[in-house]
This record gives C-alpha cells, sequence and structure tokens, in this order.
C-alpha cells in the first residue's frame, strides 16, 4: 500500500497554468458567462478535475466592479472548499480593458511544459500563442 501512493506521488506534479479573458460590459451576466467560458477551456484543455484543484488566483482591471470571478467559480463549477481569490490588477498605462486574469495551481500528471494556457476575446493579445 505504501509503494502504491509513493508511486502515485512521483507521478504527480504541482504544475500551474495560466488564462485571461475580456468581457464587453461590466455586468454580472458578461463577468459570469465570460468567466465561466474561460475555466471550462482551462479544465477542459488541460485535464483538470474538481479534486486537482490546490488554489486559483483571479485578477480583474479596475473597471470591472459587478461580480468577483472567484463567485463564478464557487457558484457554477462547485468549488466551495478550495481556496479562491479575487483582487485588482495594478493601474498601468495603456493596459488592456475589462479583463479577467486567473493563475490556476493544481495537481497533474502532465508535466508543466505541456500544459495550455488559455487567452480568448481580446485577451488573446496578451501572449503569444
Amino acid at each position: 500500500m505504501l509503494n502504491k501512493l509513493l508511486s502515485l506521488f512521483k507521478t504527480t506534479n504541482i504544475v500551474s497554468v495560466r488564462g485571461a479573458i475580456t468581457v464587453t460590459k461590466d455586468t454580472k451576466k458578461d463577468i459570469e458567462i465570460e468567466t465561466s467560458k474561460l475555466l471550462q477551456e482551462i479544465f477542459s484543455l488541460n485535464n483538470i478535475t474538481k479534486k486537482d484543484i490546490l488554489f486559483i488566483i483571479f485578477s480583474s482591471t479596475e473597471d470591472l466592479k459587478s461580480h468577483y470571478p472567484a463567485s463564478v467559480a464557487r457558484e457554477n463549477f462547485g468549488l466551495l472548499n478550495e481556496s479562491l481569490f479575487s483582487t485588482t490588477e495594478p493601474k498601468i498605462k495603456n493596459n488592456l480593458k475589462l479583463c479577467i486574469r486567473t493563475l490556476m495551481v493544481f495537481k497533474s500528471k502532465i508535466p508543466q511544459k505541456n500544459l495550455k494556457f488559455i487567452y480568448l476575446e481580446n485577451a488573446k493579445n496578451l501572449r503569444i500563442q
């Protein structure tokens, strides 16, 4: 039993992925829809399940005030016991507006170099893929 448990830890890594998406308007509905779309893509393309998640940090630009992205993860994905945190991006000149970013840390058998970072809508401009 101990050897089986030890082999599980050897094949499981602590890894992270980043992602971002923009919304068209600062409304609760838009934030819910777009945050859900971003999380679904991250989960799906990186084979992440709820039990794998260690924590998720969300940040949003200062022009988003209608809803917390972390609340969307709790309400729409049932992440009730995982550590979730929302914060505001620093005020940077010429930054991308109406943007939600995320950093997800989780357990995976997939090596870090093979994970897919997800940038959707106008956030595609944040990273060369």
